[in-house]
């Protein structure tokens, strides 16, 4: 049509535009290995592209707004006829979403906490791949995941349900789109904390490494003055993790980094050493306090241990 119409007008077919269906080195890539092709969330770590411009994972609306589609007590349940009807894909979608939790975290104990976990898992899914395709840079110079938003009320890959209400994955995507961002990743033994800089210009700052046991005891502590190249990822730390947990059971310790940039932006990461079904997080009391304030409340958590999620 564009060469019927305006001959000699460029025009890309796409999206995606490659030369091949599912090609790494040329043009951008849709990636649906993880979620259709039921592939493990981590294995965002080892899938290249030069821009992924459509991945995704799906979770749940949160329960306040399930109860505004599924008012009675008896269609609480994942299968059930309403719960299935507000799927954004077909009947296989809700319980793969429950296949991935139980496979890679452990199976809530009630539908209510199922809906928050499918969330969280969603999160972590996303969180996974932008950072993996930001410490590719230069290689990989783009992320776009799928999806912002719904038209109607629905489990889907949205990062915000129907009714505004974010996901965790928006919270998590946020942080994961700042203009510098820390990104621990450990393999073979090994771990390495890159430092990833979309600024033009090259940024001075300290990058803080700790190892903190879930009860809050400090492990290991280890700073140092590094300088982030612009436009790109930094490999900046490198270490044994056996060394740098300093043989603490690796299912009992999250690896917290932070680094505090010369003007005064602050940026952090948690990483955990094992699967998440594998982490032995602690039983947490959380307390709340709740005061009106003009146009809303201000609300404090407390916790007396780390609380995940």
């Amino acid at each position: 049509v564009v060469n019927e119409y305006s001959p000699g007008m460029f025009y890309l077919s796409s999206s995606p535009y490659s030369t091949g269906p599912d090609d790494e080195v040329n043009g951008d890539r849709h990636f649906w290995g993880i979620w259709h092709g039921r592939r493990p969330t981590y294995d965002f770590n080892i899938v290249r592209s030069r821009f992924f411009s459509e991945y995704g994972f799906q979770s749940f609306p949160e329960f306040e707004s399930v109860k505004l589609f599924a008012t009675e007590p008896d269609d609480w349940n994942i299968t059930s006829e309403v719960m299935m009807a507000h799927q954004r894909a077909g009947n296989y979608a809700n319980p793969r979403i429950r296949e991935y939790l139980i496979d890679e975290y452990k199976e809530p104990t009630d539908f209510k906490g199922f809906l928050y976990m499918s969330q969280i898992l969603q999160g972590d899914a996303v969180k996974i791949a932008m950072e993996a395709h930001r410490r590719d840079m230069p290689y990989c110079m783009g992320t776009l995941f799928w999806q912002h938003n719904d038209c109607w009320p629905v489990a889907s890959w949205s990062s915000r349900d129907y009714y505004g209400r974010w996901k965790s994955q928006h919270y998590y995507a946020k942080k994961a789109y700042l203009d510098i961002l820390v990104s621990p990743i450990a393999k073979d033994g090994k771990l390495d904390i890159h430092v990833i800089s979309d600024r033009l210009k090259e940024a001075k700052g300290t990058l803080d490494i700790k190892v903190i046991s879930f009860d809050g005891t400090q492990i290991n502590e280890v700073k140092k003055a590094v300088k982030v190249p612009a436009n790109t990822s930094t490999n900046l730390y490198s270490s044994d993790v056996n060394f740098l947990t300093k043989g603490a059971q690796l299912n009992e310790v999250m690896v917290y980094v932070t680094y505090s940039d010369n003007s005064g932006e602050t940026y952090d990461n948690r990483y955990f050493l094992v699967k998440q079904k594998d982490v032995d997080l602690p039983r947490v009391n959380i307390t709340k306090k709740i005061n009106p304030v003009q146009d809303g409340y201000e609300v404090t958590l407390k916790s007396d241990t780390f609380a995940r999620g």
